[in-house]
């Protein structure tokens, strides 16, 4: 079972039903196309885009046990503005959260962290992808060692480096994401825990997800 720590956020869809989106959702997404378990510790507001984003969820085939919901706080929203184009000619919308000042989304705190990962003790790969407070992050650290599963970190990019365990996977989110890092980060973690070793697992990912290497 892989465990992502991260959160999620509704995104709108044509439908009017709404889902849930974010890094941690695609990775977790990804993990379940390959054919792992997976199962999402975040949070979420108690208002009515939290329960689009558990239903969400729950139409991905993720998991979702261990997830909370904050009183105090709303669910973020994903919102696509215009990038205003460039010299380049790139319009790509730029992707956004809203609110847009992190202290007025939900949060993970270590207790969160904490007791999760003890409820999902079968876990062999454990995914920390926001950024966490180092008390929240050693929660994390040691709920995998406990579980005796991976564990891999994502930090941003030009981030200084997280004080994890030498043997944990750091890797450097991208700036700007189109899901493609989300689904090589998932299938990595869905390798892992097949029981490939890491670097065979990355490679397993990077074919997979069509990525390609490129040898300056």
């Amino acid at each position: 079972m892989i465990v992502v720590v991260g959160l999620a956020a509704y995104r709108a869809t044509p439908d009017g039903q709404g889902s849930a989106g974010g890094l941690a959702v695609d990775v977790a997404a990804e993990a379940v196309r390959q054919g792992a378990a997976a199962e999402l510790v975040g949070k979420v507001g108690d208002d009515g885009a939290g329960d689009g984003v558990v239903v969400g969820l729950g139409r991905l085939g993720i998991g979702h046990a261990a997830f909370l919901r904050d009183p105090a706080r709303p669910t973020p929203m994903i919102a696509f503005e215009p990038s205003g184009g460039g010299d380049d000619g790139d319009d790509t919308p730029v992707i956004t959260l809203l609110p847009s000042e992190a202290g007025a989304r939900p949060a993970l705190e270590a207790g969160d962290v904490q007791l999760a990962l003890r409820y999902l003790a079968e876990a062999r790969v454990v995914v920390v992808v926001d950024r966490l407070t180092d008390a929240a992050l050693s929660a994390a650290v040691e709920g995998a060692q406990f579980a005796g599963a991976r564990l891999i970190v994502l930090v941003p990019a030009g981030s200084p480096l997280p004080s994890v365990p030498a043997e944990a996977t750091v890797l450097e989110a991208p700036p700007a994401d189109d899901g493609s890092f989300g689904r090589v980060v998932g299938a990595f973690a869905a390798a892992l825990d097949s029981g490939m070793d890491p670097e065979a697992a990355f490679g397993r990912a990077v074919e997979r997800s069509g990525w390609e290497a490129v040898i300056d």
